[in-house]
């Protein structure tokens, strides 16, 4: 008895010896809480060369194709090719291709406007198969993506808004239907690279051919000032052993066996770069998003 009352009061002394120190894990995680983080680099608009003028940087796009996916009203400074010799991040060569989106900034196409539709954007589409059906072909779309630490990128929506939720994507693998223009019904999102609310990044799955989320991966909580590399391969058919598998950093993320075309008349495209949507949701005013793009491929083979 002698022995465990000692022990009793040697642990009982050791613990309030720690709580009167204060801890060095509290001390430190107040330390660092305290500190305010800075971007990598400038957010400011640097030199380059608007993707309205060229989007034919071997460098940064292989031989792969991509075109501006909504031109009218888009700003010159919202897509830029930009280089290493300027103090830019690039993940290999001398350029990489640089998105920024400014509050107020919205662009349209001949059949849908952002800005009539609560949305902003400035997106690249990949245009390697040229709007041709995909049906039959297994396709891997690749690219690395370097987003600078930003105190806000996408604001918290609104907790008076019910029925949507402001959503900021930095990519987006879609259908379309080559003959539907509706822009409801002829195409829908069937996965995306989201942005949380905390500033993590997710990717979201879609059921079927809908807007009904099916699968939402974490994949970093804290993705900043570092490329992560994204691969998405897809079975491009109306049959049931379709499949998307989607990669983070080479690690598999999601692995679904579908069918990835309502019909054989469809598309199969990715877009890369920003697309907010649901903006009025928003319980804060949007700031200034910026992202870089690089090494992006695309491979198409027949099954």
């Amino acid at each position: 008895m002698k022995v465990l009352t000692s022990r009793s009061f040697l642990g009982s002394l050791f613990l309030s010896l720690l709580v009167a120190c204060g801890s060095g894990g509290d001390s430190s995680s107040s330390s660092s809480s305290s500190t305010t983080r800075t971007p990598s680099v400038s957010l400011a608009t640097p030199a380059g060369t608007p993707c309205l003028t060229s989007t034919k940087s071997t460098d940064v796009f292989g031989s792969t194709n991509y075109i501006v996916f909504q031109t009218i009203n888009a700003s010159t400074w919202g897509c830029l090719l930009v280089n290493k010799s300027d103090g830019q991040p690039v993940f290999d060569g001398n350029q990489s291709l640089r998105f920024e989106v400014r509050p107020g900034d919205c662009n349209a196409n001949s059949g849908w406007s952002d800005c009539a539709n609560d949305r902003s954007r400035w997106e690249l589409q990949s245009d390697d198969l040229k709007w041709a059906s995909t049906q039959g072909k297994i396709i891997t779309y690749q690219y690395y993506v370097y987003v600078p630490y930003q105190p806000q990128i996408l604001p918290p929506t609104r907790t008076d808004v019910r029925d949507r939720t402001a959503q900021t994507l930095l990519s987006q693998l879609n259908w379309y239907s080559r003959t539907n223009k509706d822009t409801t019904t002829g195409h829908s999102i069937m996965a995306g690279l989201y942005v949380n609310e905390s500033g993590g990044f997710y990717v979201l799955t879609n059921k079927d051919f809908g807007y009904t989320p099916n699968q939402k991966i974490l994949i970093d909580t804290n993705p900043y000032d570092k490329w992560i590399k994204m691969t998405y391969v897809v079975k491009s058919t109306t049959a049931a052993d379709g499949y998307i598998k989607i990669y983070a950093n080479d690690k598999l993320v999601v692995d679904e066996t579908r069918a990835t075309l309502p019909d054989t008349d469809c598309t199969t495209v990715i877009r890369v770069g920003f697309y907010n949507s649901f903006l009025s949701a928003a319980a804060l005013a949007w700031q200034t998003q910026v992202a870089y793009y690089d090494g992006l491929s695309t491979t198409v083979t027949n099954f």
